[in-house]
């Protein structure tokens, strides 16, 4: 099962990786199709302590590492509510 809209993150610019379980993912998606902020847009989801510099992603899932990185992007975005619809507001539209 999964955990959740409260512990999940979204990001983008491909600098911040982790892991997150299927279920979640299929939450996400499907959630996303009724979110216009979500829509043109391409983000990273992982479950918020398992978030790591992409550098060291593969060691990280290896050892399954469960603590959050220091390392902020700025496009971080998470769950107000522990509802899916908050965790899309101010994601970036793709550029063309």
């Amino acid at each position: 099962l999964g955990r959740g809209a409260s512990v999940i993150e979204l990001n983008q610019g491909d600098s911040i990786s982790g892991r997150i379980s299927r279920a979640d993912v299929a939450s996400l998606c499907v959630e996303s199709l009724s979110s216009a902020d979500a829509f043109d847009t391409t983000f990273e989801c992982y479950e918020l302590d398992t978030a790591r510099p992409l550098e060291s992603v593969g060691i990280s899932n290896i050892l399954r590492l469960r603590a959050p990185t220091a390392q902020k992007t700025g496009f971080e975005r998470r769950s107000n509510d522990g509802d899916w619809a908050s965790i899309f507001p101010g994601l970036s539209k793709d550029r063309v």
